[in-house]
């Protein structure tokens, strides 16, 4: 894990070395954190990785014994420049306290310290200036999205408005994060005869089956020509780039003035299958949120109430031209 120069920390103290003014943030994070991850969400060992990313590019990435408070103000300061969320930026220092509690001093309520580092350095998180209001995209804009796929011409496939028409309706339906739908589902995780998908989720490893209405249905089979099961459905590259330019060049065709993000697409699926059934909660489940209480946990199974959510979310009119 650690480079061939640093190997071992047991070795460097035997032979008389100050780990705190030798070992980088990575070193410490691939020697002490990465082992105890065997069962962490595979989001999570990538956020790690960005993370770090970001560390060794915006600051001159000193040995961790010469990481201070004013260090980590700098760190915050340059994403603030660059407009990132408060929610990002409190995301990247989360996981980078984690890795610098893990080599701080070993005292009641860090039981797993390393005592490398004399003390654990702070960073004020930045504080939301504005809470954001979840977006309800409305059915003139999905009728108007849906559309406007017809000028789609990436990905390069038989029909990428057909391809970009089922994304629609799938983040629509279905709520699933950006990643899972474009990079994750696989013809494997697609049943057409029970009317769901099911997938792993890449940022909680956690197993998702999601019922969907036939019209759902009648969408993934227009694309289907007889796949590999390991094929995914949507067959996006790795390239973000083509992807989010894609979406709004669609938007653009659609006369859309107030951009739509695939998560408002999930948001809207959330509030949606909710008020179809007030008080279910069906969204929640659905979307993969965690279980709350007990009762949730051990005793409640949500099946009947969000097949009803799903079976009442009523469908714009434009996914009906699959029809004709």
């Amino acid at each position: 894990m650690i480079s061939s120069v640093i190997k071992f920390p047991s070795q460097l103290v035997s032979q008389g070395n100050d780990l705190k003014y030798i070992l980088k943030l990575r070193d410490c994070f691939e020697e002490f954190v990465l082992p105890d991850m065997e069962d962490a969400p595979h989001g999570t060992l990538s956020v790690y990785l960005t993370t770090l990313n970001h560390w060794e590019t915006r600051t001159d990435n000193p040995p961790v014994g010469e990481i201070s408070n004013d260090l980590l103000r700098e760190f915050k300061q340059s994403f603030q420049k660059e407009g990132y969320s408060p929610e990002s930026i409190k995301k990247y220092w989360r996981h980078l306290r984690r890795i610098l509690r893990r080599i701080g001093p070993q005292i009641q309520g860090n039981p797993l310290g390393e005592s490398i580092i004399d003390r654990v350095p702070y960073m004020a998180p930045p504080k939301n200036t504005s809470v954001k209001i979840p977006r309800i995209v409305t059915e003139d804009e999905l009728n108007a999205v849906y559309e406007a796929c017809e000028v789609a011409t990436w990905p390069k496939v038989e029909s990428p408005a057909l391809m970009w028409r089922l994304a629609i309706v799938i983040f629509y339906n279905c709520g699933p994060r950006t990643q899972d739908v474009f990079r994750r589902l696989c013809w494997r995780n697609v049943d057409l005869e029970n009317s769901r998908i099911s997938f792993v989720s890449q940022k909680r490893s956690k197993l998702q089956g999601i019922p969907f209405q036939e019209i759902v249905g009648l969408h993934f089979e227009a694309i289907y020509r007889g796949q590999d099961p390991s094929e995914t459905v949507l067959r996006a590259t790795k390239c973000n780039r083509s992807l989010y330019s894609q979406w709004k060049k669609i938007q653009d065709a659609a006369g859309i003035q107030n951009y739509i993000e695939f998560r408002d697409l999930r948001e809207t699926c959330n509030s949606l299958l909710n008020a179809a059934v007030p008080g279910a909660n069906a969204g929640k489940w659905v979307l993969g949120h965690g279980a709350c209480g007990v009762n949730e946990l051990y005793y409640h199974n949500p099946t009947p109430e969000v097949l009803m959510a799903v079976e009442k979310l009523n469908q714009p009119e434009a996914f009906f031209s699959i029809l004709e």
